[in-house]
């Protein structure tokens, strides 16, 4: 399939060019120094890059002030967000070198422990049975695909796109030779296509939704959640599971955490639908706890907020970096509580 091509003024397009010549000189280097040097250089510039960083350090800070109030001082936030910087870089090694760290399915079993309804998701993939997985910007997520690939399960990823589109391209080419994977445009009728076939689409669904989301508690505070899956899974009555991968010590070895969504009898499509994300970002929440530095702290995932929310000390305050702060979400939009 031949690219289109990009039409942008030049400077953007040198620009992205620059930009991509980095990342693809980055890439070759990693792939021809050993796993564990690759890993200690990208914890070096995730270190270099959180004190580089001005905006993204402060809001990773302050999410976790938010989360975890009085648990950790000033310092201890720091350290942790630090942690987290580091671990998103490790988080590139892994999508880059994924089959060097884990050449076979053999070798990948013996890395992994599996805590959760393992043989409950092995007996709905034998059946033919497909669904969502749903999973979060926590952990080795591109590993966990990975994974699920070696399993040889059904399994097709939504990925966001960068703004640069080489950059771009590159990425999806990296994923493609690991999982089947497609862009956001149009997810609604590609993810039912790949259900209806017995496939798995896993989706991150922590992200900040804007005006449109639905607002749900997210470690106490209302944070505005894309209600994509939850209203799928609502209308088709679709098999929803959560999904987690974390990374144990420096030799890529992980937990996988997985678990079925069981919704309670009675509820009608609005109650599921909230009821589903409410137990989803609960269970984040636990998972989190596991491990918080493989969180990525640093999206301002409680950046809109509702409408006639009182202000109080335990709401975030983001830098908006040169950007007006975003408009209340309309007053429709509802909190939902766990029943």
């Amino acid at each position: 399939m031949t690219a289109r091509p990009v039409r942008a003024p030049w400077h953007w397009k040198a620009w992205w060019w620059l930009q991509y010549a980095v990342v693809r000189g980055a890439a070759f280097l990693v792939e021809t120094i050993p796993p564990t040097f690759a890993q200690q250089a990208a914890r070096a510039i995730g270190r270099l890059y959180f004190r580089l960083d001005g905006p993204r350090r402060r809001t990773a800070i302050e999410n976790l002030r938010v989360a975890f109030g009085d648990r950790y001082d000033d310092e201890g936030r720091r350290r942790l967000a630090l942690a987290s910087f580091e671990h998103a870089f490790v988080l590139l090694v892994e999508i880059l070198l994924r089959r060097r760290l884990v050449p076979t399915l053999r070798e990948f079993r013996a890395r992994t422990r599996i805590f959760g309804d393992e043989e409950a998701a092995r007996d709905e993939v034998r059946a033919g049975r497909g669904g969502f997985l749903l999973t979060a910007h926590f952990g080795s997520w591109e590993t966990a695909g990975t994974y699920l690939a070696y399993e040889r399960v059904p399994f097709t990823g939504i990925a966001r796109p960068v703004p640069n589109p080489y950059v771009q391209r590159f990425l999806m080419k990296t994923r493609r030779e690991a999982y089947s994977v497609f862009e956001k445009t149009g997810a609604v009728d590609q993810s039912l296509k790949v259900i209806r076939k017995g496939g798995w689409v896993a989706v991150l669904g922590d992200q900040n939704a804007g005006r449109h989301g639905v607002f749900i508690p997210f470690f106490g505070v209302p944070a505005s959640t894309y209600p994509f899956v939850a209203t799928l899974a609502a209308m088709y009555d679709l098999t929803v599971y959560f999904g987690a991968a974390i990374r144990r010590g420096p030799d890529f070895r992980y937990d996988f955490h997985l678990r079925k969504y069981e919704p309670p009898a009675g509820l009608d499509h609005d109650g599921r639908r909230l009821h589903l994300l409410e137990t989803y970002h609960a269970w984040i929440e636990e998972m989190v706890a596991l491990a918080p530095e493989q969180y990525l702290w640093m999206h301002r995932r409680w950046k809109t907020r509702p409408i006639g929310e009182a202000p109080g000390p335990h709401l975030p305050q983001y830098d908006h970096r040169g950007k007006p702060p975003r408009r209340p979400a309309p007053v429709r939009r509802r909190i939902g509580k766990v029943s």
